[in-house]
């Protein structure tokens, strides 16, 4: 045990050479460390631990009440949802916010345990850094806490929405209500999330004497925020056209860039889309902007399909029309609208066939057109196998003989003209009762006729005389061997 020494302060003398008495000093433990230091820091450790433990034990109870509360606000939320007329949102409520309620109601109780300590603590004038810091991480814990919770509220109205609107009959209304609660909804948890942190940053009173110049250089801030973060910006306001203007939507059925797929998510920046094969396209929202595309179930979910078969012009086309309508009539996919079977074009060694379907979607069309046309080849195997493509070729075996010459021609043309002045002298001698000097005259006229024809024909004549034996010619060498 450590006992200080005392000293009675000595009655000043009339000696004026007299030397005061020097005051004694503490003593000093074995280290060297003054006993009173020692005692001092031995007392605070151990009110600190005090006040921690106070502030734990209250904190702690506070905790477990809050948690019973939530418990049982969920187990009251939860019946309401099997009894109530909103049994829906009651449902969605406890499926999103059932963790988060425990968060809170744990939080909030042990913020309030705090308070009422930390309230004991002040009273007594003793209010340290290590109590500032826990006032403070609880807060910032149960702002924390709050916001979580605001954000599965939010989910829950959005999933309440999107299987009330499922629920009815009207697929594109339905759809087109779930893009846009799912824009929402991504807007409204971005706005809690930045006010969460903002409240739990203003919790530092460094920062709200920050926040006033940070106000004032906002502006310009923005505007080079806004310069460096174009393309983000652009596609969040993309993604708000995209909702605001209906102009795609979940489970639509799109062409983009030659690959056809389904809508599967709309998010502020992106578009995920689901081809046929099972592959997800992530898109950004500023291509369905910029770029056109196709939306097969814009204005309703109900499609068209065609296919064509080529056939022989032997095809039975009112025989097979009959087995169209006895194939739709058997299928469970189609829609009863239209089911037509016409020849659509007829041209060289084929005619070409065109079956018109309908469905109530795409993924029936698709399903009812593979199903008749399997049937249809099916049936033109097994009824019609002549009316099957085929291709005709007729092989003739020609002999090709020389050309005659240019010689040759002329030559076969002066016989032809000699030939016809012969022919003519003859015709002119015929006459027996004629004269001599008839005949004498006749003679020389018919001679004179023959060299007149010779004359003016002889050039013409040869050349059609030439073409038709180069015709007979040719023609002789025609036919099979």
């Amino acid at each position: 045990m450590l006992v200080a020494a005392t000293t009675t302060p000595a009655t000043p003398s009339a000696d004026p050479s007299a030397t005061p008495t020097p005051t004694p000093t503490p003593a000093s433990g074995p280290t060297g460390v003054p006993s009173v230091n020692v005692d001092e820091t031995v007392k605070v450790v151990a009110k600190t631990t005090n006040d921690l433990v106070a502030i734990g034990w209250q904190a702690g109870v506070g905790a477990l009440i809050g948690i019973l509360i939530a418990v049982v606000a969920v187990a009251i939320l939860g019946f309401m949802g099997r009894r109530g007329r909103r049994r829906l949102l009651y449902r969605e409520i406890v499926d999103f916010g059932r963790r988060p309620a425990y968060a809170v109601g744990a939080m909030t109780g042990a913020f309030l345990g705090t308070r009422v300590a930390l309230t004991g603590l002040r009273q007594t004038k003793d209010d340290s850094t290590t109590m500032v810091i826990i006032e403070r991480g609880v807060t910032i814990a149960l702002i924390f806490a709050v916001t979580w919770l605001v954000v599965a509220f939010a989910k829950a109205i959005e999933s309440t929405v999107v299987k009330g609107v499922q629920a009815s009959e009207n697929q594109g209304r339905a759809n087109r209500v779930t893009t846009q609660s799912q824009i929402i909804r991504r807007v409204a948890e971005a706005v809690i999330i930045i006010a969460g942190l903002v409240a739990a940053i203003m919790t530092f009173p460094s920062v709200q004497l920050a926040m006033g110049s940070l106000l004032a250089s906002a502006g310009l801030a923005s505007v080079i925020a806004g310069m460096a973060a174009r393309s983000m910006l652009g596609n969040v306001f993309a993604g708000l056209q995209l909702a605001t203007t209906d102009a795609i939507r979940v489970d639509d059925i799109v062409v983009v860039d030659d690959e056809q797929g389904t809508i599967e998510e709309i998010t502020l920046t992106y578009v995920v889309m689901r081809t046929w094969d099972e592959r997800r396209l992530i898109l950004p929202s500023t291509h369905f902007t910029e770029n056109p595309f196709a939306n097969w179930t814009r204005g309703g979910s109900q499609s068209t399909g065609t296919f064509t078969l080529d056939l022989d012009w032997r095809v039975p086309v009112a025989a097979m029309r009959a087995e169209l309508a006895r194939l739709v009539a058997a299928s469970t996919v189609w829609d009863g609208r239209q089911a037509s079977l016409e020849v659509s074009d007829a041209v060289g060694d084929h005619v070409t066939v065109r079956v018109v379907l309908t469905g109530a979607n795409p993924g029936d069309v698709g399903a009812l057109k593979s199903y008749v046309r399997e049937e249809l080849v099916t049936w033109l195997q097994r009824e019609a196998p002549y009316a099957l493509p085929r291709t005709r070729v007729e092989v003739d075996q020609v002999e090709v003989t020389q050309d005659l010459s240019p010689e040759e021609v002329a030559r076969t043309a002066q016989e032809i003209v000699a030939k016809q002045k012969a022919e003519a002298d003859a015709a002119a001698r015929t006459p027996a009762d004629a004269g001599a000097e008839d005949v004498g005259t006749t003679e020389a006229e018919g001679e004179s006729a023959a060299h007149g024809l010779g004359a003016r024909r002889a050039v013409t004549l040869g050349r059609a005389m030439g073409r038709s034996l180069l015709h007979r010619a040719r023609r002789g060498g025609l036919g099979p061997r």
